[in-house]
């Protein structure tokens, strides 16, 4: 008698079901999503309501989709997302539970980068598209516009989040990784570093100039340029975290 058990075959995309399931029921993520949401549009409103500030220099009254860094800034909570999805596997035994039921790494790394990719576009629709509809409509702007503003605003958020989930999966901590990426503009705002052909090069900066509001003139890159500097970041980023999931003790 053959009493050979065949071992189940695990579907990688049975794997990424099960992480996305694990990404959207955490409820640090979703309320950060929401916060987003609900920031991006209070700033879309405030926009089309035709209010000007004045900053003190002799440029006159500026609109608040002027200020970059602060249109940007709910990214930052948006980051919650894809950084506890990396780093929540590592409190508790969870990431020994996972590979107990996927014992192949390697369709577990792919299940988890499917999962949070799948994860972070839908949501950044979610907390974007009000906004930029809002500002757009106000603007005047026509369809093509409206999506490719949308499509710029989609990128920044995805290609941060990717970067975020990299750094946080291979640093096994949700504080690092968002230390590092909300540390990083306020030291360029300081001004303290005076190294603008590097400092173009950070996330946040290549983020800005792919949405048309460098923090800096000096900052500014070509959209194409910028977009492919994030995807450098991201792609790094995942590259580094795949290895070292594959090959670290868990």
């Amino acid at each position: 008698m053959n009493t050979t058990t065949e071992l189940p075959v695990i579907r990688r995309r049975d794997v990424t079901a099960a992480e996305i399931t694990k990404i959207v029921t955490n409820p640090v993520g979703v309320t950060m999503v929401a916060v987003t949401l609900a920031v991006n549009t209070l700033l879309a409103v405030i926009e089309a309501s035709g209010v000007t500030f004045y900053t003190g220099g002799a440029q006159g009254p500026s609109t608040l989709s002027s200020f970059g860094a602060l249109m940007l800034a709910p990214v930052y909570a948006f980051l919650v997302l894809p950084v506890h999805a990396a780093a929540s596997e590592y409190r508790g035994g969870q990431l020994r539970m996972s590979l107990t039921a996927t014992p192949d790494r390697r369709t577990l790394v792919l299940g988890k980068l499917g999962a949070v990719i799948t994860a972070v576009l839908t949501a950044a629709v979610v907390v974007l598209a009000p906004a930029r509809l809002i500002i757009g409509v106000s603007a005047g702007s026509g369809a093509g516009g409206l999506l490719l503003d949308l499509g710029q605003w989609i990128a920044v958020y995805a290609f941060m989040s990717v970067t975020a989930f990299g750094l946080a999966g291979l640093l096994r901590s949700t504080i690092t990784p968002l230390g590092i990426l909300i540390t990083l503009p306020l030291i360029v705002a300081t001004g303290v570093l005076q190294w603008p052909e590097a400092l173009r090069l950070l996330p946040d900066q290549a983020g800005l100039s792919l949405v048309g509001t460098p923090a800096y003139e000096v900052h500014e890159l070509p959209p194409g340029i910028a977009a492919l500097t994030l995807a450098v970041w991201a792609v790094a980023s995942l590259a580094v975290y795949a290895v070292s999931l594959v090959r670290r003790d868990a």
